[in-house]
């Protein structure tokens, strides 16, 4: 079985709720909704508190959040903003993390806001400081960590969740996939076609057995976009309109990693992904916020992947 969660992001409140609504009604296993301060979101954490308000039983979370800096998001505020989205939802937070992206742009758009930017190394070093103390307030014990200039720190109430919100890490790099095997509940790649998925589950499943967990302790997600065509004959179209959105060339290798085309060559991608070993799919669908596709989905894909698991 595969979960098969959406992601969501835009600034539009009215058309965010009415797909959050439906996704939920549908049987999506997860929603999520973007984190940080680009021009394309509003704040992450605001927001998830409407999704949890608007959906009664998918999960939900950020797309990736951050702690590299305390400006970015501090872990004791993290920690109190995850208690209450777990409570608003009735217990179905995951906080999913990024370590964040080498491209220099990336860097400069958080120097822009005053905000430390810093080597992969030292991020890397503070998520997972930052996961430890996470799960040790939502513990309800006193966390000190001069890395993160907490001393005796302590936050009520705790989570509706027992332990804790699961924690996932999008991660590819090795450094950051050692990490994930160490400190995650679930792990997560974006836009690898299934061979090259299947590359990365045996890297991380390495990285496990290095740190010494069991294989099946941590999930497996991939995310990709879709672009599912109402009709076999209209299958190209589809994937070309998949080719247009992301403005790539007619041979780019990321339409290798897509779900374009009829409900059967979906189907059959996606059951690839987990035959490489995905337990999850989080899917951007292309013509978002508009809900015909998502609908389209459920109705013809959805059945051949899950039957709704129940996922922590």
């Amino acid at each position: 079985m595969i979960a098969v969660g959406v992601q969501t992001w835009g600034t539009d409140v009215a058309a965010l709720r009415r797909y959050w609504a439906a996704a939920d009604a549908l049987g999506y296993a997860r929603v999520t909704y973007g984190d940080g301060l680009w021009d394309f979101t509003h704040d992450g954490w605001t927001l998830l508190a409407a999704l949890a308000l608007q959906t009664r039983t998918c999960r939900i979370g950020p797309a990736v959040t951050y702690a590299f800096d305390a400006a970015a998001h501090h872990p004791s505020w993290l920690a109190k903003r995850a208690v209450a989205i777990d409570h608003l939802s009735g217990g179905r937070l995951d906080l999913r993390f990024a370590v964040g992206a080498e491209a220099p742009d990336v860097a400069a758009s958080w120097a822009r806001h005053g905000i430390a930017y810093p080597p992969p190394r030292e991020r890397l070093a503070r998520l997972e400081a930052t996961i430890d103390a996470l799960r040790r307030l939502w513990a309800g014990e006193p966390v000190t960590s001069p890395s993160l200039g907490l001393r005796d720190a302590r936050i009520e109430p705790v989570p509706v969740q027992r332990p804790g919100p699961p924690v996932w890490v999008a991660a590819v790099g090795p450094r950051a996939m050692a990490l994930a095997a160490r400190c995650a509940d679930g792990w997560e790649t974006s836009f690898l076609p299934p061979a090259a998925f299947a590359d990365a589950v045996a890297r991380f499943d390495a990285a496990l057995i290095a740190a010494g967990r069991p294989g099946d302790v941590v999930r497996r997600s991939v995310e990709v976009d879709a672009a599912l065509a109402d009709a076999p004959h209209e299958a190209a179209r589809a994937a070309e309109r998949f080719r247009a959105h992301r403005g790539l060339a007619r041979a780019h290798p990321l339409l290798d990693a897509a779900l374009a085309g009829d409900a059967e060559a979906v189907v059959a991608r996606a059951l690839a992904y987990g035959e490489a070993g995905a337990t999850d799919l989080m899917v951007g669908f292309v013509d978002f916020p508009d809900t015909r596709m998502l609908e389209r989905f459920a109705k013809r894909v959805l059945p051949a992947l899950t039957a709704r698991p129940r996922i922590r």
